[in-house]
């Protein structure tokens, strides 16, 4: 696991800019660091050793001096790779990671990467041809920013931050306001400047000659399924899961796991506990509003896997957190769970250097209650205005059912499409207030109609196959992924998360519908497996997600400072929102009514804009 940065071209970094860059990410990886430049070539990396410490260092090159590579990640095949290859007569002069992908690259081409299981973001130059290979993981679990220059000239980097120590006159995106506002992240395969994109997950950017060129190599094949029993799915599965887990314990440093007491964390951590010789070490935080604090579930699974387990209240002033985190977040951000997920990963990186967690697990098998409830919701999309009228009578009762009242109230009402109702439903602020708080010059419906395209054009995917679709296009690499990047490189530490293992992703896709979802049961054969693993009365519980008293929080401990970042004299001149409006919602929060949806992606926006614009 490292970070990585370079160029290739006319403008190719010198070593000082690209030392600088390396310095600005070093919090990847702080145990090593390397470069190779050459006229029209720069490669660099910082290092976070974790497997073949002695023998991993980058950049690597082959014997002739012609390919060299710096990647970022874990490649959990490798060994199986190696011995494949010296078998077909290849010889190897060390047993890293990054030598198997240039011998994989040098015996198959481009395609060398299909053969690879894990986390990665590959920078490939071949100088016999003056290539070079920008290569993404499937899910997008590793990030890879570009930008090409005038002159054809093309730099790279793990994160935004480090590209912009190496281009001038960085031009914003005004589109990003929109889609924070309404996502929370910014456009997957786009930064918040018009100059920096992202590689896309599952693709290899290739630039020769000052063209590049973008290719896809893996798809999630969601509408081929196979004809299994549910008996023989269950038993393939649970192999399958095991042996993701498996992959992921090879580590010459601590390792251990995210427990929440959630299905996935639990299902990855009983099987770690089956797996290790030793107690597996597992790590939770809470919070002191019960509504929020998971920490007691997690405490009873680790009593009862017998694992060594650490756990911390949070009770610091949020302020704080949120404007260390700010500072982190180079690109826009407003899933407020980046906080406990931070907090989480500082709080393990004391005695961890790698940990395992449950995430993708609710994207592959199923998981989230809205893969239930949106198709409902359009199969009675007819009579959901006389339902509206029902609720609205007695919306004065439901004032402890937040949820129900401000975001889930505002799908009782007819929708044109399954996927307009699903953006709706993933939208953080409702449209009408949206079109009141932005600008009229700035705001657009960009990101909605591309979201709602994409259901149209996947007419051959069940309605449970097109969510997940969309989950794996937008939520899970521009936030969950994003996030769990965010909080954990920031502190050293690595995460790996078995469930998005690409052999157990395949199957599971291939899997009929009902194995997933039947009637009101999400995620049926993960959670069966789980079962046999855990007692059932220590899982099943509503699910609660990673998140934090945020309505709360903005009433109190953040009050003062929302208060001033939202209504202040720079937040005016800047002139994204409509300070009339903002000072409305601002007012209605804090006499009760929550709207910390709307309020939540507008504060970091404009800490974003504070600490990543004004400087």
């Amino acid at each position: 696991m490292c970070g990585i940065c370079g160029g290739i071209g006319p403008k190719a970094q010198r070593q000082e800019t690209l030392k600088k860059q390396l310095l600005s990410i070093e919090h990847r990886g702080p145990d090593d660091s390397g470069m190779y430049i050459r006229p029209g070539i720069a490669l660099g990396m910082c290092r976070l050793a974790i497997v073949e410490i002695q023998n991993g260092k980058q950049p690597t090159s082959d014997d002739f001096l012609d390919v060299h590579v710096v990647f970022n990640g874990e490649i959990y095949n490798y060994r199986e790779i190696r011995n494949e290859l010296q078998m077909k007569g290849v010889n190897f002069k060390s047993s890293g990671e990054a030598e198997v992908i240039i011998q994989s690259y040098l015996k198959y081409g481009s395609e060398f990467v299909s053969r690879l299981n894990g986390m990665f973001a590959i920078a490939l130059f071949d100088g016999r041809t003056n290539t070079l290979l920008l290569i993404r993981d499937r899910f997008g679990k590793k990030p890879l920013w570009f930008s090409q220059m005038n002159d054809g000239s093309l730099f790279f980097a793990s994160e935004v931050r480090a590209l912009k120590l190496g281009i001038e006159n960085l031009t914003f995106r005004p589109e990003t306001i929109s889609e924070v506002m309404q996502l929370g992240y910014v456009k997957p395969s786009k930064s918040s400047f018009k100059e920096i994109d992202a590689v896309p997950p599952a693709s290899i950017l290739t630039w020769q000659n000052g063209q590049i060129r973008h290719e896809k190599y893996w798809e999630a094949r969601l509408e081929q399924k196979i004809k299994v029993t549910y008996m023989d799915a269950l038993e393939n599965t649970r192999e399958l899961i095991e042996n993701a887990v498996s992959r992921r314990l090879i580590s010459e440093r601590p390792i251990g796991s995210f427990l929440s007491g959630g299905y996935d964390s639990t299902l990855v951590t009983a099987v770690m506990s089956k797996l290790m010789d030793s107690k597996v070490q597992t790590y939770s935080i809470g919070f002191e509003t019960k509504q929020f604090n998971e920490a007691p579930f997690a405490r009873h699974i680790a009593d009862y896997l017998k694992t060594d387990h650490h756990e911390e209240i949070i009770r610091a002033d949020p302020e704080l957190v949120l404007q260390k985190i700010s500072v982190l977040l180079d690109q826009p951000f407003a899933d407020s769970s980046v906080i406990p997920t931070y907090l989480v990963s500082k709080f393990a990186s004391e005695n961890l250097v790698v940990a395992l967690t449950g995430d993708g697990g609710d994207e592959i098998f199923g998981g989230y209650d809205r893969y239930i409830g949106v198709p409902l919701l359009q199969n009675i999309n007819p009579i959901l205005p006389l339902l509206k009228r029902g609720v609205d009578t007695i919306k004065p009762i439901l004032r402890d059912y937040p949820l129900l009242r401000n975001r889930g109230h505002r799908q009782l009402k007819s929708m044109s499409s399954l996927g307009e109702r699903y953006f709706s439903v993933q939208s953080l602020t409702e449209n009408g207030l949206l079109r009141k708080l932005i600008r009229d010059d700035l705001y657009t419906n960009e990101i909605k109609l591309e979201f709602i395209n994409q259901f149209e054009g996947s007419k051959n995917l069940s309605n449970l196959d097109k969510l997940i679709k969309s989950d794996l296009d937008y939520y899970l690499t521009g936030d969950i992924l994003s996030k769990i990047d965010i909080s954990s490189m920031s502190n050293g530490l690595e995460l790996r998360s078995p469930l998005l293992d690409v052999e157990l992703a395949e199957w599971v896709f291939s899997l009929p519908n009902d194995f997933k979802v039947k009637g009101f049961t999400s995620k049926r054969i993960l959670k069966d497996i789980a079962h046999t693993l855990v007692p059932k009365e220590l899982l099943d519980r509503p699910k609660m997600g990673f998140g934090i008293p945020r309505a709360e929080w903005i009433r109190s401990e953040l009050k003062e400072m929302v208060t001033d970042l939202l209504t202040d004299s720079t937040f005016k001149n800047r002139g994204w929102l409509n300070t009339i409006e903002v000072e409305k919602v601002l007012k209605s929060h804090m006499d009760g009514q929550n709207l910390d949806n709307a309020i939540w992606p507008m504060l970091m926006l404009e800490l974003w804009a504070r600490n990543w614009l004004d400087t």
